[in-house]
């Protein structure tokens, strides 16, 4: 399969990689301190390398997937693989810490649009519901009510309930399986129910289902009209 080459950046370091995220083998090992194997076979079968060839102009070449790279750089005792070990221990560190600066420098190397308005939109659902919990708590909600107002944002946006979202969708976390869309419509339902449970003074796990509930009923009223006069 011939694809388009791109170049990955890792720090410093520019590899070549294919239009699907491959890494050209014999750069990526030459970034170990490693040079390429004259049988790529036997290397490959030795560290358990799977990744297809690429072409990247010169006819099919061997690769090496993202996580195949990891795995060398923590297996290879070579300087280089040592230090790629050392920055791997400094992203963990950074990711542990929540260093929102990791997720930018993440997001900037990605080549797709969409994916970067799904990030601003997974981060403003979670703020909206964050904010919305607070909320509830500060309205005597309590128990269940967290998981039966989930319950009823899910049904009003997406139409079904979490588990079989992440079942179709293949992700742990409801939320990151979904779209930007879905994301926003989410985001909207969560600060609305927060606003509306402050001005209505409602109290208690009752009152506050009774909000939400209206509010989700409201916001898809709206989306359904906005679709019908798109």
């Amino acid at each position: 399969m011939k694809t388009v080459p791109h170049t990955l950046e890792f720090g410093t370091h520019r590899l070549p990689a294919s239009a699907d995220g491959l890494l050209h083998a014999a750069t990526a090992l030459t970034a170990l301190g490693v040079p390429m194997p004259a049988d790529w076979a036997t290397f490959a079968a030795q560290y358990d390398l799977e990744s297809p060839e690429r072409d990247f102009g010169a006819g099919p070449e061997p690769t090496l997937g993202a996580g195949e790279f990891a795995r060398l750089a923590f297996v290879l005792d070579t300087p280089a693989a040592r230090r790629w070990r050392k920055r791997a221990q400094t992203l963990l560190a950074r990711a542990l810490t929540g260093d929102v600066r990791l997720a930018a420098e993440i997001a900037e190397r990605s080549a797709n649009p969409e994916a970067r308005r799904w990030l601003s939109a997974r981060l403003e659902s979670t703020d909206a519901r964050r904010e919305l919990m607070s909320t509830v708590a500060r309205h005597g909600g309590q128990g269940r009510v967290y998981g039966q107002l989930g319950s009823i944002s899910n049904r009003s946006v997406l139409g079904t309930d979490s588990a079989t979202i992440r079942r179709e969708r293949g992700v742990k976390q409801t939320r990151d399986g979904l779209r930007s869309d879905e994301l926003l419509r989410l985001t909207y339902l969560d600060t609305a129910t927060a606003r509306a449970i402050a001005e209505a003074g409602a109290h208690g796990n009752e009152a506050i289902l009774r909000v939400h509930e209206g509010v989700a009923r409201r916001e898809r009223d709206l989306w359904r009209d906005s679709l019908r006069a798109s």
